[in-house]
């Protein structure tokens, strides 16, 4: 009752403040003024905030398009830039990358591929990233792996968000919306000076809910609800000159229900001899339409703070980031995926980091000769506590420091050649101790937890080597070559048992281009990547509820990207992207089938994706805007032990719109996305024959929603 009330007092303040900003922007009469406009999605150009990136492929996404009806969270952006696709986890508060062919695991087992950053801040592991996304300025995205430039990077690239920062002036905006499947949301932000010029103050704020979009036959319920509530605050003091010193809180809490996996096959129940079984499952109607003896729920909290200090001594920028995040979560879910009160699975992760990253770098007007030099440090610990209700669970604490020292340098040679190297090493230090279950618990021949206490340390080298040719003023062909590393680590359910790193060459050639006063801007890559011990996910056949993690020893992706943005008249805006993906197994014999998996296609890595978007500029500061996202063909398990059920996600496309006007104070539209009602399965789990299963169990897309959406800033 008390967190009910101080959720309506919360929610209540947030529509009150919202309202008073919208009829402060509302305009007397109609005016001349200039219009905020729409925005331009893809920029050619790589973002200025990745130091050295013209040998990188890299995307700009503005903070315009983070709002109702376009991206709202880090699971919407899928195709936002050329290759990347985000995946659920075990629930679609957890996303997973998949990019240029390497993808991280589902399950909350494995190394992050991509390495995400929040204001400096580093979200470097694979189950605390499903962000809300809000008062944001931009995201940027440097594919392929920037570990010489960044403390926290994966071998996929580097993403970078950046919220609105404050100025002299005082600032605010407000967004509300109402959607169907009672979908509301209230963002509010205010920043500004307190002290002119010295102290600075900026604030943001963000409630959501919504019903679920699946329907519990059996209870009669809608069991995947979402209840959303974020805050963040950041103080920014500039002492003197040379000096920016910030403080940042963020907190995000995230009461919701289980998304219910759709199960197209019988399904049975593993339980070994003599136990007895529950009687097989049939088939679920569709993916939005379930049986279930039980809801379930998926209740997250996350909150960081964060010391952020530069200093600029003329000849070198010296900066200092000290970090620390404390994310929890408590699931409960029908594990027997059936009406039958047989199985409840519940894990309660925790992890708590402490991170610093010293940066040493080249000032900002440096021509001829740019570099940087840092140091990174993270302390990770994850304490696990999961199992079945009414059985012996699984408890564990998995410690890890990573230490890495990085470096990278950019010359440039009769004004038109740059030529970069860079280094970096990294030790990691993994250890895991506590007691774990290795087969199924409910089993009357269960011999109950083992004990498990083991460590190891991994480490890598990794050299890059880059040119560009500015061979025009604003035209460039550049081709590098770097080396990739994703850390080893411990599978809590196989004793003693570690995976090892995944090592990666990484080639890649590239051009950019921009026209006409920047109003066609053209960019181009071919990739190709080897990579020795990929990460592979596989159920434990003892038990369903484990996941472990294997190697394959080698895997090998090449691709192409493409992107474009247009301005051919005033009032048109274009932007397409596209990208092609083919990964395989190169050498795979795998253990669980005990199949020979070379040719293979890698799971979750799609054929292609693109993106089409084109904004028009109406009279009267309305405007239009219509998007097409197209994923291509993905294998949902490439085991080959499903014996039902789809095993492929065919080709898909999404087609969202908008219509509204938006004025310099104040705007209000429509929108709609999945406007014809694609369904597709954005996460599986093979369960395999060893465990009695007889299909892929899948989580379907987001389907069509529709809203209402006002906006209002001063």
């Amino acid at each position: 009752m008390f967190l009910l009330t101080i959720r309506t007092g919360i929610k209540t303040v947030l529509i009150a403040a919202s309202l008073h900003l919208l009829v402060c922007s509302l305009p007397a009469q109609p005016t001349n003024e200039t219009r905020q406009l729409p925005p331009v999605t893809v920029e050619g150009a790589a973002p200025p905030s990745i130091p050295q990136a013209d040998t990188s492929a890299a995307t700009t996404v503005s903070g315009d398009a983070v709002r109702p009806g376009q991206i709202t969270s880090v699971r919407d952006l899928t195709a936002q830039t050329p290759n990347l696709t985000v995946f659920d986890g075990n629930n679609d508060r957890a996303p997973k990358f998949s990019i240029r062919g390497l993808r991280e695991n589902n399950f909350g087992v494995g190394e992050p591929v991509i390495g995400m950053y929040v204001d400096d801040v580093p979200y470097f592991d694979v189950n605390s990233r499903g962000l809300s996304l809000y008062d944001v300025q931009d995201l940027q995205f440097a594919r392929g792996e920037q570990g010489t430039l960044f403390g926290a990077s994966g071998a996929g690239g580097v993403m970078n968000i950046t919220t609105k920062q404050p100025g002299n002036d005082w600032h605010g905006s407000t967004t509300l919306s109402y959607g169907d499947y009672n979908t509301e949301s209230y963002q509010i932000g205010l920043g500004g000076a307190l002290i002119k010029d010295q102290l600075y103050l900026n604030l943001a704020g963000l409630y959501g809910f919504r019903d679920g979009y699946v329907h519990n036959l059996f209870l009669g319920t809608h069991p995947d609800t979402q209840d959303t509530l974020g805050g963040r605050a950041e103080l920014l003091w500039k002492p003197s000159e040379p000096w920016t010193i910030a403080f940042t809180a963020t907190g995000e809490r995230f009461h919701d229900g289980f998304v219910s996996t759709y199960r197209p096959g019988t399904f049975i129940f593993f339980v070994p001899p003599p136990a007895p079984a529950p009687p097989p499952a049939a088939p679920d109607p569709s993916p939005f339409s379930v049986r279930r003896d039980l809801d379930g729920f998926v209740h997250t909290a996350d909150d960081s703070q964060a010391l952020k200090t530069s200093y600029d001594a003329g000849p070198a920028i010296i900066s200092s980031v000290t970090t620390h995040r404390d994310w929890k979560q408590n699931l409960l879910q029908d594990f027997d995926f059936s009406p039958v009160n047989f199985a409840r699975g519940f894990s309660q992760p925790r992890i708590e980091q402490w991170g610093e990253e010293i940066r040493l770098k080249s000032p900002d007007s440096a021509d001829r000769c740019k570099w940087l030099a840092g140091l990174y440090f993270l302390d990770n610990d994850l304490r696990a506590n999961s199992g079945y209700v009414g059985g012996t669970p699984s408890v564990t604490d998995s410690d890890g420091q990573t230490y890495a020292a990085f470096g990278q340098g950019t010359y440039t040679v009769l004004d038109k050649l740059d030529l970069t190297a860079g280094l970096r090493a990294t030790f990691d230090d993994r250890s895991i101790h506590g007691q774990v279950v290795n087969a199924n618990p409910l089993s009357p021949g269960y011999g109950g937890p083992s004990p498990i206490n083991s460590s190891a340390d991994f480490s890598a080298v990794q050299p890059k080597f880059a040119a560009a040719w500015h061979f025009m003023p604003q035209t460039e062909i550049y081709a590098s070559v770097a080396q990739g590393y994703q850390s080893g680590g411990f599978n809590s359910f196989i004793n003693n048992t570690a995976y090892q790193p995944a090592r990666s060459w990484e080639y890649e050639l590239g051009a950019k281009s921009s026209w006409y006063d920047n109003k066609l801007t053209a960019n181009a890559a071919l990739f190709y990547t080897d990579t020795q011990g990929y990460q592979v996910i596989r159920i434990n056949p003892a038990n369903p509820l484990a996941a472990n993690l294997l190697n394959a020893h080698r895997a090998s992706s090449y691709g192409a990207e493409l992107e474009l943005t247009a301005k051919p008249v005033t009032d048109l805006e274009l932007s397409a992207l596209a990208g092609y993906t083919c990964a395989t197994y190169d050498n795979f014999l795998d253990p669980t089938s005990g199949k020979q998996l070379a040719g293979t296609p890698i799971s979750f890595v799609p054929e292609f994706t693109a993106a089409l978007s084109a904004t028009y500029h109406l009279p009267w500061h309305t405007y239009i805007r219509g998007e097409v996202i197209g994923v291509g063909r993905y294998h949902l398990d490439d085991s080959g032990l499903a014996t039902s059920g789809p095993t492929v996600q065919d080709t898909y496309e999404l087609v969202n719109v908008q219509a509204g006007y938006e004025s310099k104070n104040f705007g209000i539209y429509i929108f709609a996305k999945n406007v014809f009602d694609r369904h597709y399965f954005n996460n599986a789990l093979n369960f395999g024959p060893g465990s009695g299963a007889t299909s892929l169990i899948l989580q379907p897309g987001d389907p069509a929603t529709c809203g209402l959406a006002l906006t209002a800033r001063f």
